[in-house]
Formats: structure tokens, sequence, C-alpha cells
């Protein structure tokens, strides 16, 4: 079976000498990444970008691309090549950013992403068909230059901790009621900053965050617990039973009662 149809790698390397200064037009998506040494990429002739040790960056058709070591000495250079109407989803999600600014992505965790890239290349080279694993692996590649770019974006060291302290206290009591105005004045941020930096923490905005982890304490209470649909959406801090019951379907797919009969089975005498 095709598990992962669309995507077909077409050349792979990692070369720990890497002297070549590189000037092409690719045919073939590229995930090109500078392990060790400095690295000078130019794009389109036009601004240079320059970087010392892990950095990955992509390339793609229909661009000049030009880059190689930056003081001439020579650098860990590791790349995969390929192509496939799969790769267009990953560039329709935003996974694979060909526009990035600037280009070069550091990468936190350079020896995962060589181990990574090392496994590809072991799968790419054994005889018959690209192992789909290899192409999931390729996947994982792509989402640590992801999570490597979002954390570029570091808060000053006071924003940073008072957000993780704010999320862990709504995590811990859900329930309570929280005024994310009088939260805001006390970071001295305007409301609307106060969102932009709280989504860029938890992934979501204050109160969809919210909602979710008071969704998350009525799933554990509807199963360690027998009180009633009513009685939770209350005790998590939603007086409506009817619109807790709704977005609790939303989230879980199912309804609180179905949820709780999943979990726990239905009491004894309860009909079928």
């Amino acid at each position: 079976m095709e598990f992962f149809a669309g995507h077909y790698i077409s050349i792979i390397g990692s070369i720990p000498n890497h002297t070549v200064w590189i000037e092409n037009t690719p045919v073939y998506y590229g995930i090109q990444y500078n392990h060790a040494g400095s690295l000078r990429l130019r794009i389109n002739g036009e601004k240079e970008y320059v970087a010392e040790g892990p950095h990955a960056f992509l390339t793609y058709p229909g661009t000049r691309f030009a880059y190689g070591s930056a003081d001439g000495k020579a650098r860990h250079h590791n790349f995969i090549c390929s192509f496939g109407s799969r790769l267009e989803t990953y560039i329709r999600s935003g996974l694979m950013n060909l526009h990035r600014d600037p280009p070069l992505i550091p990468i936190h965790n350079p020896e995962k992403f060589l181990r990574t890239i090392l496994a590809i290349q072991a799968l790419f080279r054994q005889p018959g068909p690209i192992s789909p694993r290899a192409i999931l692996l390729y996947e994982d590649l792509l989402l640590q230059m992801y999570e490597s770019s979002q954390e570029e974006k570091k808060l000053p060291p006071f924003q940073e901790s008072f957000f993780i302290s704010l999320i862990d206290r709504i995590r811990r009591h859900p329930e309570e009621e929280w005024d994310f105005a009088r939260e805001a004045e006390e970071c001295s941020i305007t409301e609307t900053h106060f969102r932009r930096l709280f989504k860029e923490i938890a992934k979501l905005p204050p109160r969809q965050f919210l909602i979710q982890c008071r969704l998350q304490y009525a799933a554990n209470l509807l199963i360690s617990t027998r009180e009633s649909v009513a009685e939770i959406a209350e005790r998590v801090g939603i007086d409506n039973a009817f619109y807790f019951s709704r977005l609790f379907k939303e989230k879980f797919l199912t309804s609180p009662l179905e949820y709780r009969r999943e979990f726990i089975g239905k009491p004894r005498g309860e009909p079928s």
C-alpha cells in the first residue's frame, strides 16, 4: 500500500567535508542542512545571508540559489531532494514555507536533525521502492524546521516567565473566573498584544485555551465521578449545560454521556 503517495525522493547526501560552491536553479524541492562550519547563501542574486553552525534552508524550482562556505573552509553539508504532488500539501499548510524571511533556520537540536537525515539516507539506499518510513521521517524533518523557526520568537525573560506561569495556573484551575484584561494590565501590555503573546506560547488564544482546559477537566470528571453533566459543566466553569455539551462534542466528537460510557461502561441495570 502507498501510505505516502505523491512524494518521491530523487537524491540524498551527507558530505562532512564539503568545499564546493553551488549555483543552480533546482529541478527538485530540497532540504539543505549545514550541520557544521560557516554558510553563505544568496537567492536570485539579491540579499546575502551568512550563518555559522547548524542551519537549514529550502531550495525549490524557479529560483536561483548560490551557497557554500562563508570562510573558504570545509563544512558539513547535507541535502535531500524530492518531488511529487504531496509536496504541494506541505506548502499550502505552511509546513514547507518556501518564502520564509530570513530563509536560514537555526536548528536547535542538530544531532537529532542529522540523525533523521542519515536514517532517510539509509532507507533510500535499500533496494526496491522507497520505504514509507523515509517519507514519514522527511515530514518529521519539516516539522523540526518549523518548530525551530518558532523557537526563534523568544519573549523577554520576564514576559516569558509571566506567560508560562499564567498558562500553568490556568491548566491547574480552569474552573476559576479568568480576567484576561486584568492579566494584560498586570503584564503592562495592551489586550491585543497580550493575546498575541499568549498565542505564541500556548498555541491558542487565551479564551480558546481556557475552554480547552475546562473541557479536558470535564472529561476527567466524567470518568472519575458520577456527577451529572450539568453538575460537571458548572464545576468546570461553564454555566450552560447545553452549551457545555456542544463544546464537548466539538472537541471529543461524542457527547459527554457517550464519552463516559465509552471509558467506564454502563452502570449495572442500565438498558442497552
